[in-house]
């Protein structure tokens, strides 16, 4: 390129046109960082957080299209907590070996380890409000006080006689077992619900208004009852 004389006199073209021969790649990565950023700030700003959040623990493990279908169903008993227009539930699935037949390796034993590590630091630190547990996971909660009695959010009529211990009922017991989605997770899983953030003694970071929708919808789950078989179709 034709080098041009300091005391020679520029015109915007040729000063752009040398800055670019100087500082192409500069400028490239320069824009190129800047659309990245510009990207990564519109995601982060447009992405809200689900409305309600189910943690299931145990030993078996919940599919990804399972978990969809799950999700789709609990839509329909869920209200737009995060006012973005949209109903969006996420379900978290924990699987954790039990001891005996299924841990008989050490590497089997050390994936129990790490997903108690993973339970441990989601009643912590976890978003989910909607527990469906394992009785071994279940007991944990109740000895650390972490989930609520369901007299707190059910009126007596609606407490399911075979209630476990006050504070859940299992899944299959439920209506809503039935519906799609639903009947993924085990039979002998826990529905229950954590402590309200202004009762839990773990602060869990949710707000009492995430809290309080997604208790609406635990509630809604409990109280589901199928459609009556009309006779013309028995």
């Amino acid at each position: 390129m034709e080098s041009y004389n300091q005391n020679e006199k520029m015109s915007f073209g040729e000063w752009i046109e040398n800055i670019w021969y100087h500082y192409k790649w500069l400028i490239i990565f320069g824009g190129v960082l800047a659309a990245f950023i510009i990207i990564s700030v519109f995601q982060i700003a447009s992405t809200k957080d689900p409305d309600v959040n189910i943690l299931h623990v145990g030993p078996m493990y919940i599919s990804a299209g399972s978990a969809e279908k799950i999700e789709s169903t609990m839509s329909q008993f869920t209200e737009d907590v995060n006012d973005d227009g949209k109903i969006k539930v996420d379900v978290l699935d924990i699987t954790v070996n039990k001891f005996g037949t299924d841990v008989s390796n050490a590497m089997n034993y050390d994936d129990r380890n790490k997903a108690l590590q993973r339970f441990q630091t989601e009643i912590r630190a976890g978003d989910a409000v909607i527990y469906a547990l394992d009785k071994e996971f279940f007991d944990i909660c109740i000895e650390e006080g972490l989930l609520t009695p369901l007299n707190e959010v059910l009126d007596d009529a609606y407490i399911p006689t075979n209630n476990v211990e006050g504070y859940g009922v299992y899944v299959s017991e439920l209506d809503a077992f039935e519906l799609d989605g639903l009947s993924s997770f085990p039979k002998t899983a826990i529905l229950c619900l954590r402590r309200s953030p202004d009762k839990d003694p773990l602060k869990y970071g949710r707000t009492q208004e995430v809290w309080d929708g997604n208790r609406k919808a635990f509630v809604k789950l409990i109280k589901y009852q199928a459609p009556e078989e009309s006779e013309e179709s028995k």
